[in-house]
């Protein structure tokens, strides 16, 4: 249980942000307990506020930010594997489960949120092993959250619509320009992509548009651009027989041994040594 499965709730200074890359091959929820985040998620920013959620699917690429001059923060994140709710997926079926990842923040009413915490607290409980029953106390609490949160999504598809929409109109045109850039890159990474390249499409010099971008997604442009490359290498390197060489140039890399080096960068481990181990890290 303990490798498929993972909770934890923590306390932090507002100014906190995560300093790595950050996607995996597990579900994430992300709560907010109190304060207010800026969360970077698949090419998109959101503001996360006290009762949100954050979705967040398999190997998506995202980051948390601190929002402006906010106090501290005190969020709850539960990563699950297919493992923990393969029951789940095969009694509801896994095209309404996925659905469930289709809406990347949802705001929890506040009538609802106390019995979303109290689950969440028994979950963090049992996660502690009470006894021999925990590990599975541990699968019903999250199955639990699970359809708590696709029931919630159904009974708030308008006030969600509305609340997509203020969020739009807070961004500055400069934010929702970094946006369309960070999704420019996810969708042609395979391409020669240079700061030089990205800046003269956001119309901006090279320096203000890596300013822009690191202020906006919480990555630095060629640490994006490598890690979205990368996301996709070890997808090809798990589910295709394609050389290495071949594979680097299908994400971008010209160069199969920068591609070497900017892989072992990134997963501590050579392309070669991460087939051969065939697993999603």
């Amino acid at each position: 249980m303990q490798d498929n499965f993972k909770i934890t709730r923590v306390k932090r200074e507002a100014a906190f942000e995560m300093q790595n890359e950050h996607y995996h091959s597990f579900y994430e929820f992300y709560y907010l307990v109190s304060g207010d985040r800026k969360f970077f998620l698949n090419g998109k920013n959101y503001r996360v506020k006290s009762g949100d959620i954050m979705l967040i699917p398999k190997r998506e690429i995202h980051r948390t930010t601190f929002f402006g001059e906010g106090s501290e923060h005190e969020r709850i994140a539960m990563c699950f594997s297919d493992e923990v709710i393969e029951h789940l997926q095969k009694s509801i079926g896994q095209e309404v489960f996925e659905q469930c990842f289709c809406q990347r923040q949802l705001s929890i009413p506040i009538e609802k949120r106390e019995y979303l915490e109290n689950m969440f607290d028994k979950l963090l409980k049992e996660y502690q092993g009470q006894d021999e029953f925990s590990s599975i106390l541990c699968r019903m609490y999250c199955e639990e959250i699970i359809l708590f949160i696709i029931r919630c999504q159904k009974e708030n598809i308008g006030q969600s619509h509305q609340m997509v929409v203020e969020e739009a109109e807070d961004k500055s045109i400069e934010d929702m320009e970094m946006e369309k850039a960070a999704q420019y890159m996810n969708q042609h990474f395979m391409e020669p992509l240079t700061l030089h390249v990205m800046a003269v499409r956001s119309c901006m010099s090279d320096s203000y548009f890596s300013r822009r971008f690191k202020q906006v997604t919480g990555f630095g442009f060629k640490e994006y651009l490598n890690m979205v490359r990368i996301r996709h290498a070890c997808e090809l390197l798990v589910s295709t027989n394609l050389s290495i060489t071949q594979i680097s140039e299908k994400c971008g890399y010209m160069d199969s041994n920068y591609f070497g080096d900017a892989f072992r960068k990134w997963k501590q481990i050579s392309p070669r040594e991460y087939r051969k181990g065939n697993t999603m890290v």
